[in-house]
């Protein structure tokens, strides 16, 4: 079986490992500049977001578990939840790499 047949198998596993938890963002939102967002952790570290990464940065709101975020982006993109989740997990593991985005213990 080729990698590209094994990863939305790959992804739902690992959603549903993480689907209670609670992520919740880190920094300040600067600005935008056409299609880029700028959020800051600290005055010498700035990043630019895509639009996908910066929506899932504000759904962060440490209040919201990873199920409740994928089903509001569902709602919101009008798209089924199989296809929203791993853009989100892509989007997390980005913005956790950095610190923008924590994961709090469940």
């Amino acid at each position: 079986m080729s990698e590209e047949e094994t990863r939305p198998t790959d992804f739902l596993e690992k959603f549903n490992n993480m689907k209670e938890q609670v992520p919740e963002r880190k920094g300040t939102f600067l600005g935008e500049e056409g299609e880029n967002f700028y959020v800051a952790l600290s005055e010498n570290e700035v990043y630019e977001l895509s639009p996908l990464a910066y929506y899932v940065w504000l759904l962060c709101d440490g209040k919201n578990t990873i199920n409740e975020i994928a089903d509001r982006m569902s709602r919101d993109l009008k798209m089924n939840i199989n296809e929203i989740i791993e853009p989100l997990l892509m989007a997390l593991d980005g913005l956790t790499s950095v610190n923008l985005v924590v994961i709090k213990p469940e």
